[in-house]
C-alpha cells in the first residue's frame, strides 16, 4: 500500500475538506494517510469513524515555529483530546491571527485595499499567508499565490512580518503533551540556516526524508542522518489540493527499508 504522511485540508491552507482528501487518497491506492494541518486539529475532529474505515489514518499536525518561516514540526498520533495540547495550539492560532492582521495593515500602508474580514477563513480555520495571497489574487494584485508571495509576502518585502509561533522546544513540548511523535518537516527548506543533523538532536523522533523537492542527493543525506541517529524516515507530499501548486498526493509503496522505523508511527 502507498503512504502519504503530510497533507493539508481547508481547516488550514489546503483547499479541500478532510473527507475529500481521504476519498482522493483511497482512489489513488494510498493505504496509510496522515492529515497534518497547520496549528490545528479541527479537521481531525471533523472526521467520523466511518470516513476512515477503508484506510489506515494517522492523526497529525504541523506546527509552524518562529525560528524560521519554514521550520515546521510534524506531530503524529497526537491525542486530540488532550487539554494542555489543545490550549497550546489555540494560542498558536491566535498568534497567527495577530500576524495576519499586521501583514494586512502593512499592505494597507502601501495602498493595497484589503481587510482581515475579507479573508476566506472561519473560526475553525488557522489563518496564514496563503489566505492573504488568495485574497490578493482575487482582488487583482497578482496572478497566483506564488506571484503575490514574491511581490508582498516573503522576507524582504515591506508587508512581511516574522512568524509568531512557538520556538522549537515549545513546539516539541506541545506534541509531547499529546503523546505524539516529533518529525522535522521538509528539512531542505531550512538547511541554509540550520545544521539538520544537529537540529534533529534537539528531541526529534524522525525526519521527512522523502519530499517532492528533495533531490536524490538530499534524500540520501537525510536517510543517512536518520539511520545514524535511529530516527524515523518519513514520506509526505505536503498536499494542499488538486488545483494548487502542491497538488501531488500519490507517493510510493510502503517499504520498511526506505522508511526506517516507520512502524513506530503506523503501529504495525
Amino acid at each position: 500500500m502507498r503512504i502519504n504522511l503530510h497533507t493539508h485540508s481547508n481547516y488550514s491552507d489546503g483547499t479541500i475538506s478532510p473527507r475529500e482528501i481521504i476519498s482522493l487518497a483511497i482512489k489513488k491506492g494510498i493505504g496509510y494517510l496522515a492529515l497534518t494541518d497547520h496549528d490545528t486539529v479541527n479537521g481531525l475532529m471533523s472526521i467520523a469513524a466511518d470516513d476512515k474505515k477503508d484506510i489506515k489514518f494517522i492523526n497529525g499536525i504541523e506546527i509552524s515555529t518562529r525560528d524560521h518561516d519554514y521550520l515546521h514540526i510534524l506531530g503524529y498520533n497526537v491525542d486530540i483530546k488532550n487539554r494542555s495540547f489543545l490550549s497550546d495550539i489555540e494560542d498558536y492560532r491566535e498568534r497567527r491571527i495577530s500576524r495576519a492582521k499586521e501583514i494586512i495593515k502593512r499592505l494597507n500602508d502601501i495602498k493595497i485595499d484589503i481587510s482581515f474580514e475579507e479573508l476566506d477563513v472561519s473560526t475553525q480555520t488557522t489563518v496564514g499567508r496563503p489566505h492573504i495571497a488568495d485574497l490578493l489574487v482575487k482582488k487583482g494584485y497578482g496572478k497566483s499565490r506564488s506571484d503575490v508571495f514574491h511581490k508582498y509576502l516573503i522576507e524582504g518585502c515591506y508587508p512581511y512580518v516574522k512568524p509568531r509561533g512557538p520556538d522549537i522546544e515549545e513546539a516539541i513540548n506541545t506534541i509531547r503533551k499529546a503523546n505524539g511523535l516529533v518529525i522535522l518537516a521538509h528539512p531542505s527548506t531550512v538547511e541554509g540556516s540550520f545544521n539538520v543533523e544537529e537540529l534533529v538532536k534537539k528531541g526529534f523522533d524522525g525526519i521527512e526524508v522523502y519530499y517532492p523537492t528533495h533531490t536524490n542527493n538530499k534524500i540520501r543525506k537525510y536517510f543517512d542522518i536518520a539511520k545514524r541517529n535511529d530516527l524515523i524516515a518519513t514520506v509526505g507530499t505536503d498536499f494542499h489540493g488538486p488545483n494548487t501548486d502542491r497538488n501531488i498526493i500519490d507517493t510510493f509503496e510502503y517499504d520498511s527499508e526506505k522508511l526506517l522505523n516507520i512502524d513506530r508511527i503506523l503501529n504495525i
